[in-house]
């Protein structure tokens, strides 16, 4: 089970935010990350369970008796999670959707107080 661990995948998207913001992973963004990397660590089993099946298509019988080939369950699951994971890549500004400015964006009430610009346009 520590195999799956979303520990590390933490330190990871941490070690990320800060390489793409230049500064540390803010406190509010937390949440999401954890978010995150679970989705990351079942994503892996999956992935692992997948690749070690002897075959992803097995052959099954019908309802009326006759033989078809049924895929395995977790490559739609997989599937789901690959594409959940670049969407919560994008909500933490992990990927080429997330333009730069929509990272460094200050987003709490009064930030934009100490904005030599704002400043300027309210004394005018």
């Amino acid at each position: 089970m520590a195999k799956y661990s979303t520990k590390p995948y933490i330190k990871e998207l941490q070690q990320l935010i800060e390489s793409r913001t230049g500064v540390p992973c803010e406190p509010w963004l937390l949440p999401q990350v954890r978010a995150t990397a679970s989705n990351m660590a079942v994503l892996d089993k999956v992935q692992d369970e997948l690749l070690s099946s002897t075959s992803l298509v097995k052959l099954t019988q019908g309802s009326t008796g006759q033989q078809k080939n049924e895929v395995s369950p977790l490559i739609a699951l997989y599937d789901k999670l690959q594409r959940t994971l670049i969407l919560q890549f994008e909500a933490i500004g992990l990927n080429f959707n997330t333009t730069p400015s929509k990272v460094k964006e200050e987003a709490r009430i009064g930030a934009s107080e100490d904005d030599p610009l704002m400043n300027f346009i309210k004394n005018i």
